[in-house]
């Protein structure tokens, strides 16, 4: 747990897998209690936290029930957000498909019959969390193989955690760096030789192409994420986790609705690059 705690506070993401057995709800909320003690999130919004981990991870029970998944749960936890705005986010992810067409539930969750087997679950999670919940697609952080599947996930605020972090000095100051970090982690999830990048430490700026269209940006202590059909979002380097997450949730969602699309095109990141460059530089009329 120690190892987990010290991930979440240098902002990378804990993730842990939970049991496939009656034991799943049990354990996440074991691990999140004890992580959000030590974050100084307040005592009684860990009380709603460990509600809600324990009504996502009993969902992930239910569904194995139905169909089995492919590789077990896991709990993934990460701050995000600015100091005066810092908040824990827990996320649970499992392999159940379809939910990108079509079966989603609603943000707005309705009551469920009295006689409902399921479906109580996202709305204890929307309650207790003011709204601040979602779920999407994405791929998993511990299979080795970047196996698809969907995340439920929930924030609560941590506005202490910002002061117990004790890893400032390791964070990215470089878009060289930034982008590497990036890299990495999506490298994990089963990116791995996909990715086509290209770096100008002239002007401190680095571009990651993950397929046409989908590419991340670094540059002078920000990142920003452009997809097709999404207007642009941009994050600190604090945030980078949330960073590849958005990153491989618009991926996902590209796949899922598209059906395919081309991977990244070296010649055209290049170019990009080069253009922003003169842009940055003034070289351009």
């Amino acid at each position: 747990m120690d190892d987990g705690l010290r991930t979440v506070q240098s902002r990378a993401c804990a993730a842990w897998l939970l049991p496939g057995d009656p034991t799943c709800a049990g354990v996440a909320r074991r691990l999140f209690r004890r992580l959000a003690s030590e974050l100084a999130v307040d005592g009684e919004l860990i009380d709603d936290g460990v509600t809600m981990v324990s009504e996502l991870a009993a969902n992930t029970l239910h569904a194995n029930q139905r169909q089995a998944l492919t590789v077990n749960p896991e709990l993934w936890l990460y701050l995000r957000g600015a100091p005066a705005g810092v908040e824990l986010v827990c996320k649970v992810f499992d392999t159940l498909p379809g939910w990108a067409r079509g079966n989603v539930p609603s943000r707005t969750i309705l009551r469920a019959p009295a006689d409902a087997m399921s479906g109580r679950g996202l709305e204890v999670v929307n309650e207790l969390s003011n709204g601040r919940w979602g779920h999407h697609l994405t791929k998993s952080r511990l299979s080795g193989s970047g196996v698809r599947g969907k995340a439920v996930w929930f924030a609560l605020p941590a506005p202490r955690a910002a002061a117990l972090n004790t890893t400032a000095e390791s964070r990215p100051v470089t878009a060289k760096e930034a982008m590497s970090e990036l890299e990495k982690d999506l490298s994990s999830r089963g990116f791995a030789g996909r990715l086509v990048r290209a770096d100008d430490p002239s002007v401190d700026m680095a571009v990651l192409s993950i397929a046409s269209g989908l590419t991340v940006w670094c540059r002078s202590g920000a990142a920003w994420l452009r997809a097709p059909g999404a207007t642009a979002r941009q994050w600190s380097y604090c945030d980078l986790v949330e960073v590849g997450e958005q990153t491989v949730q618009a991926h996902e969602m590209l796949l899922a609705t598209a059906g395919s699309f081309p991977l990244a095109d070296a010649t055209r990141t290049r170019a990009l690059t080069k253009h922003s460059t003169q842009r940055a530089t003034g070289r351009l009329p």
